[in-house]
């Protein structure tokens, strides 16, 4: 049974490589979209990749062959949702016929290459990029910068893929994007934020209806605050590089999630279920994939700036800040003889500093998991955790220094608004992103910080920035899946 199982694993590493050695002139696809990333007053990143195919692999496609054995024992480790397998030695294996490019939802990478064509929306020249290699070591990725443009405009964009130098291009991706305002300009903004996507939770055969809910408001820009896939649930754990990369795939090769991310810029923030597994921390492995890979396959597959903290400005009444929950939290070990932390001391002297330069009217801090709560008493992840109280504490009180600031936070099932007892600031949990995948809390048993609560259901977050003659206010809502408003609030500018 042994051999047989090393035979298997052979063959697989051979599928692999055939997989990933097209044929000379073969065309090149762009299965899995684009992503128009980090945009600001003047610039933004359009993250190309070549695939082999039009279209991913069918729904009714077999899936890869898992099994796990513990190192040490050999003993088979069953998979469970929620699980990491530090010790595990995964074998992985396909059903006859199939290989790393045809399991369900696969849509592998390829050899060749990308550019794009952008002009303001309305205008008749367009300016071409040169033609870039995709990258074979980064999932046959490549980032395109595009700079110098305008801001506060929209533009159209095409994204081109073809086989090799010379040949003809064979796809093209059609978008547009909304470059920021100027920080002193009077603007109106709108934004959207979501969380907590996971592949078997979808309520549609094309991805979630989240996705057009999003669009149909028409952003400004987008955000996702982590858990943008999950490598430890459903019956495919990513406990390998390339099954990670394969849940990447298989997610944004849907319909919904590639119409939606060709025409809204966006911001990716990751979490434990897209780096490693359920409440990860540096130096944890699960399988062959280390911590250390899932965060260079984030990077790879979402273009963010760097470093993963930063804060963009959208117009004088907007200042937004992302902050980064797993590059710079204590590991395990350390946690054992110092303070445990999520944000690490630079990150969190450049959030007080930040802060206390911005002159934007409204601060919203975006985080991906909680800072004021409230969570379950089992968990111990975040700042509303008892296990993270020092560090927590700090951070309400950097936040609480500063007027009109409200805090989104993703990374829990369901919506809530909360106020901190002690120092007064507002959460928004953006809750999940489809009704299956939403739950966690009693919707019957509220606390005294809930000012909304909602846990049967996922949905999403808006907000807008909106003028008038007393003064500018945010607004910011919370939608079910298909956009309809559950809650919303008009904050104005408190001077």
């Amino acid at each position: 049974m042994a051999r047989l199982r090393v035979s298997l694993s052979f063959l697989g590493l051979l599928l692999v490589s055939a997989v990933f050695a097209p044929a000379a002139g073969a065309a090149a696809f762009q299965a899995t979209g684009i992503k128009i990333t980090e945009p600001t007053a003047t610039s933004v990143s359009i993250w190309t990749r070549v695939t082999r195919d039009a279209e991913r692999a069918a729904d009714d496609r077999p899936l890869p062959i898992t099994h796990i054995y513990d190192r040490g024992t050999a003993a088979e480790i069953p998979l469970r949702d929620n699980s990491a397998y530090p010790n595990g030695r995964p074998e992985i294996s396909f059903p006859p016929g199939a290989d790393l490019g045809s399991i369900r939802g696969a849509a592998v990478g390829a050899v060749g290459q990308t550019r794009a064509r952008f002009r303001v929306m309305g205008t008749r020249a367009w300016v071409e990029t040169p033609w870039k290699d995709v990258d074979p070591k980064r999932d046959f990725t490549s980032v395109i910068a595009l700079t110098g443009l305008q801001s506060a405009t929209r533009y159209e964009l095409v994204v081109e893929a073809r086989a090799r130098a010379g040949a003809a291009t064979t796809s093209e991706v059609t978008g547009g994007f909304v470059t920021a305002p100027l920080p002193m300009a009077n603007a109106v903004i709108k934004f959207c934020v979501m969380t907590c996507q996971q592949y078997e939770d979808r309520d549609r055969p094309g991805g979630f209806a989240i996705y057009p809910a999003m669009q149909r408001l028409r952003p400004d820009f987008f955000v996702n605050t982590g858990d943008v896939v999950y490598y430890d649930h459903g019956p495919v754990h990513a406990v390998t590089v390339d099954l990670a990369r394969y849940h990447w795939a298989r997610m944004f090769s849907f319909s919904t999630l590639r119409d939606f991310h060709r025409q809204v810029g966006s911001y990716f923030m990751k979490d434990d279920h897209d780096v490693l597994s359920d409440d990860s921390h540096p130096g944890a492995r699960s399988g062959d994939l280390t911590f250390e890979d899932g965060l260079q396959i984030f990077r790879e597959q979402t273009a963010p700036s760097e470093p993963p903290f930063r804060a963009v400005r959208w117009g004088q009444h907007l200042e937004v800040w992302l902050l980064e929950g797993r590059d710079y939290r204590s590991s395990r070990e350390e946690d054992r003889t110092h303070t445990p932390s999520i944000l690490g001391p630079k990150q969190i002297a450049w959030l007080a500093s930040t802060l206390a330069e911005s002159n934007a009217t409204f601060r919203v801090v975006i985080t991906p998991t909680p800072v004021v709560g409230p969570d379950r008493p089992a968990k111990d992840d975040n700042y509303s955790n008892k296990g993270y109280v020092v560090e927590g504490t700090r951070i309400r009180e950097i936040l609480a220094r500063h007027a009109n600031l409200t805090v989104i936070t993703g990374d829990r099932h369901w919506q809530y608004v909360s106020r901190d007892k002690a120092t007064g600031i507002e959460e928004w949990s953006v809750g999940a992103a489809s009704d299956a995948h939403a739950g966690g809390w009693n919707e019957d048993q509220p606390r005294p910080e809930h000012r909304f609560l909602r846990t049967k259901h996922g949905g999403f977050l808006s907000g807008e920035v909106k003028l008038a003659d007393a003064g500018p206010s945010l607004t910011l809502r919370l939608h079910d899946v298909n956009g309809a408003v559950v809650f919303e609030t008009e904050k104005p500018a408190v001077k």
